[in-house]
């Protein structure tokens, strides 16, 4: 399927007809729509600092899961994940083990110390007082908004790709849209549109192994194979048990030290249910990431030519098929928005725990849009200097978060 699909399906964007044309937009308008209606369905309530940032601590398990898993499956897994499954690494199976290992140790050991300390920032159940805390908050705040910042220019780029136009446009009306509902909704309408975030994500990657099946014989002979490489060098860390150990530090670090993906597990009814929350995230976005890996690694089966990164939205282009195009617009518009959504609350929480303000934390997320916001847009010139956009967007989160596990 994946060789017809590439070898009939390439037709020049200046060949599609005026109406075929409108299947490219059809699709995000309609998304964008849905996603502006949200907060004027959701039930009003006062608005006070816990119904802002943590929804009022109602959340289910399903509702704080596929928010959760919506959030850390950003553009970076659209964009990198099928680059790494082009290139062969299935091993990274072995990470995403470690993952999930990492959040069960911090369901079981940390979260509860961590649930009952937090109102808005999870750093007032760290630091010991408030010299210690204000520095971890600011620490975080500077990381954040680098890592969110180049995750974000990286879906603006994407869709300039696809639609072409400055990137810089595409930034700010992500922002916009992201923005409304938003500060508007609070974080229940942030965890509303990361579950539909988080839907498309998933069915938008089934799609894609549908459409780029290579068969049954890839999996015995290449990807079975390659799941697993038990090779041990000090000076090469791709193999299993080096990326099982790093997953499940990097997992303790930020599902016990992050407000980002920690502010809708503390958002759950209970102390139990979100434990089973931060539980099940694991195997959710194992799921999500070995997904993506896998589209890589059939599109590679179906076309080994498409280059050294991108490759699959350099395939989207060059399928020229309006419906897909579309779809594909709707999937990288969604991961930028959940990328922002969830660092707009997550920073507007420590910055108003930072300043110690009674102000609504509206204000504090607005301030947070801007940064955001500045912050991808500094990264259109920055782009240009740095070969590793992967190791910019996890790199600047990772030494706060190495620093709060031994803290």
């Amino acid at each position: 399927m994946g060789d017809y699909w590439v070898q009939h399906c390439r037709v020049p964007w200046q060949n599609q007809s005026v109406f075929s044309m409108e299947f490219v937009y059809l699709p995000l308008i309609f998304y964008l729509i849905i996603v502006f209606a949200v907060p004027f369905f959701l039930k009003k309530e006062p608005i006070t600092d816990e119904s802002y940032f943590l929804a009022g601590r109602k959340l289910g398990v399903a509702s704080s899961l596929l928010s959760v898993v919506a959030t850390e499956t950003s553009v970076a897994t659209v964009l990198i994940f099928p680059a790494a499954g082009y290139a062969g690494r299935w091993n990274l199976l072995a990470l995403c083990l470690g993952y999930i290992a990492g959040r069960i140790l911090v369901a079981r050991f940390y979260l509860k110390a961590i649930y009952e300390m937090t109102d808005t920032s999870i750093y007032k159940a760290v630091g010991a007082d408030n010299g210690s805390r204000g520095l971890l908050e600011i620490a975080y705040l500077l990381a954040k908004y680098i890592s969110s910042g180049v995750r974000f220019f990286m879906g603006g780029l994407a869709l300039a790709e696809l639609f072409g136009g400055p990137v810089a446009l595409w930034i700010l009306l992500t922002a916009m849209v992201a923005g409304v509902y938003s500060l508007t909704g609070g974080l229940k309408a942030v965890v509303v549109t990361d579950q539909l975030q988080g839907m498309i994500l998933f069915l938008m990657g089934m799609g894609f192994l549908v459409l780029l099946w290579p068969g049954l014989d890839y999996w015995h002979h290449t990807a079975g194979p390659a799941l697993f490489s038990w090779t041990f060098d000090l000076k090469d860390g791709a193999h299993t048990i080096p990326l099982f150990l790093g997953g499940l530090v990097v997992s303790i670090g930020s599902h016990g030290a992050d407000q980002d993906l920690l502010q809708r597990v503390l958002a759950v009814r209970n102390l139990k249910l979100a434990r089973r929350s931060l539980i099940l995230s694991g195997p959710g976005a194992t799921i999500v990431i070995m997904t993506f890996i896998a589209v890589g690694a059939f599109l590679f089966a179906a076309d080994p030519n498409l280059g050294e990164r991108g490759q699959l939205v350099t395939f989207v282009k060059q399928s020229a098929n309006p419906v897909l195009s579309g779809l594909f617009a709707v999937l990288v518009a969604a991961a930028s928005m959940s990328t922002l959504d969830s660092a707009i609350h997550s920073t507007g929480a420590v910055w108003k725990s930072l300043l110690q303000s009674k102000k609504s934390g509206r204000w504090f997320s607005l301030i947070s849009l801007v940064a955001l916001t500045l912050s991808a847009l500094s990264f259109t010139y920055f782009a240009q200097k740095a070969d590793n956009l992967l190791a910019l967007a996890l790199g600047s989160m990772n030494y706060v978060n190495g620093g709060l596990i031994g803290i």
